[in-house]
């Protein structure tokens, strides 16, 4: 059950420093959102981490950490760019198929055994993010519209930003299959050279793209009065590109903590119920509408993660 709960926990973790970070890209590009909000949480972790006390990982889980680190990176970014300039139903709710479908595939292919009451579990929760994703409504009005949220969507993303979706998931799940093999003391060092590893590549890609004369993706011109001029504004986006930052920085740890109390298949369903968690946000805050398939695709979601935590108990 504590899996259960690590799993549950790194959740709303990711789906609410995903819904934040979202809405930040709507306001200011997608690769300075995810560089600057990965950068604060490395901030952040670094001298925790040191003081900490505990033994940094060797050189081969270095690694695969930092591998991990650049995937779950670029996860982020198409499923921030995907949610500036498409709908965050229809993006998080296919990010979170995939990322469910793909793990337990995999360990279902490797030999690990599933009781009946997970596996019914494992379809419920893939069959409530489907329900999501297909039934969005797509009558809300874009940024610039009359009667437009201050952060709607640009809208200017095909089919809703499904293919940004796609993208996030699978690469959320290549993060999972790659994160939660590592087994390893210093978990706060673990998480510290994820972030080292997602920024140093976006840095990476950006100095390339310059030095070649390419703009990197999700790297548009910073419009004006989207920076605020005063130093309160300053310091809220600061503090909100933290809040983004750690959310995913939680997320991750819980990850990792569900992963090896009760093993990548149950953690990454648990944790693919974060797309819920996002369209929640979305409904609450940017009071985007949920319609009556949506609220049942919320409620299996709820069913699944009671199936599957029950089912662990077996």
């Amino acid at each position: 059950m504590i899996g259960a709960l690590f799993g549950v926990l790194a959740a709303f973790s990711w789906g609410g420093g995903d819904f934040v970070g979202g809405i930040i890209s709507r306001r200011l590009p997608t690769f300075f959102v995810v560089a600057a909000s990965q950068a604060v949480a490395l901030l952040i972790l670094i001298p925790v981490a040191a003081l900490s006390g505990q033994p940094m990982p060797d050189s081969d889980t270095a690694l695969t950490t930092a591998l991990a680190g650049v995937t779950g990176g670029t996860g982020v970014l198409a499923l921030y760019h995907g949610f500036a300039h498409g709908r965050i139903s229809i993006v998080a709710s296919i990010a979170g198929s995939l990322a469910a479908v793909i793990p337990v595939a995999v360990a279902a292919a490797g030999g690990e055994a599933l009781s009946a009451l997970r596996i019914v579990g494992f379809l419920f929760a893939i069959v409530a993010i489907v329900i999501v994703s297909t039934s969005a409504d797509t009558s809300a009005a874009h940024a610039g519209e009359p009667g437009a949220h201050k952060d709607a969507s640009s809208g200017a993303a095909p089919l809703g930003g499904a293919l940004y979706g796609l993208l996030a998931g699978g690469c959320f799940a290549g993060f999972s299959l790659i994160f939660s093999g590592i087994e390893a003391p210093g978990t706060l060092w673990l998480l510290t050279g994820l972030r080292v590893a997602s920024v140093s590549a976006l840095v990476a890609v950006f100095l390339i793209s310059r030095l070649i004369g390419k703009q990197p993706p999700g790297a548009e011109p910073i419009r004006a009065g989207a920076i605020p001029a005063t130093l309160r504004g300053r310091l809220l986006l600061f503090g909100t590109l933290a809040a983004a930052g750690s959310g995913d920085t939680l997320g991750n740890l819980f990850f990792l903590l569900s992963a090896q109390e009760s093993g990548v298949a149950v953690a990454a369903v648990f944790t693919s119920i974060a797309p819920v968690t996002t369209v929640l946000f979305a409904a609450l805050i940017l009071r985007e509408r949920i319609g009556r398939r949506q609220a049942i695709g919320i409620g299996l979601a709820g069913v699944a993660t009671v199936a599957i935590a029950l089912g662990g108990l077996s």
